[in-house]
């Protein structure tokens, strides 16, 4: 335990350095998160899991980062994600319900490359991983099917989940230090032992301290 609080305080240290000695990068932003069908009718089992199918949905949320570099950068972001709706289906009857997805935060280390550096623009392709954090009560929650059946839902996995991202952005500068910027990302995180996977995009400001 105390090697790694020493090498926790000899990261942080480095990582303050780098800020104090590079061009730092501060943005928000705005997100949409969408996120692909899964489960199959293999995966039904009467009583156990009536509704293994889920169909696509999207999120959306907010959220800031923070950079440090020049050709290469490093840094963290902070994300609040809005729930969203999501339909399951019982394909022994082909009855569906509509359900609530979860509110969570994330928090992402991430590192980057500047593929295009000027005073106007900044291309670059970036990666980062962290944890999804759920923020509401993890409970099961009662819902009515379209074929009128009460359904009691239980939550999938536990509280916090391991995720992951791999993406690109654009910067452009209105000034010397404001800008606004999107972003693309193929995100990945960990659920009841199975990797699943999402696409977001990010627009917001950014400024050049």
């Amino acid at each position: 335990m105390r090697v790694l609080k020493i090498i926790l305080i000899f990261s942080f240290l480095a990582l303050m350095s780098t800020f104090a000695f590079s061009e730092v990068h501060f943005y928000v932003f705005g997100k949409g998160h969408f996120s692909g069908s899964t489960g199959s009718e293999e995966d039904y089992e009467e009583g156990v899991n009536d509704f293994p199918i889920a169909s696509s949905y999207q999120t959306f949320g907010i959220g800031f980062g923070l950079t440090s570099g020049k050709t290469a950068f490093i840094g963290f972001e902070g994300h609040y994600n809005m729930s969203g709706k999501v339909t399951l289906t019982d394909p022994s009857d082909n009855d569906t319900v509509d359900i609530d997805t979860y509110k969570y935060a994330s928090g992402f280390v991430t590192i980057g490359f500047n593929i295009v550096r000027s005073r106007a623009t900044r291309f670059y392709i970036n990666g980062g991983g962290g944890i999804h954090l759920i923020v509401e009560k993890l409970e099961a929650k009662m819902y009515v099917s379209d074929l009128g059946y009460e359904t009691a839902i239980e939550p999938a996995g536990g509280r916090s989940h391991a995720a992951g991202f791999g993406g690109a952005g654009l910067e452009l500068y209105i000034s010397k230090t404001m800008g606004v910027f999107v972003g693309g990302r193929y995100l990945f995180y960990s659920l009841e032992g199975e990797t699943r996977s999402a696409l977001t995009a990010l627009v917001g400001i950014v400024t050049r301290l």
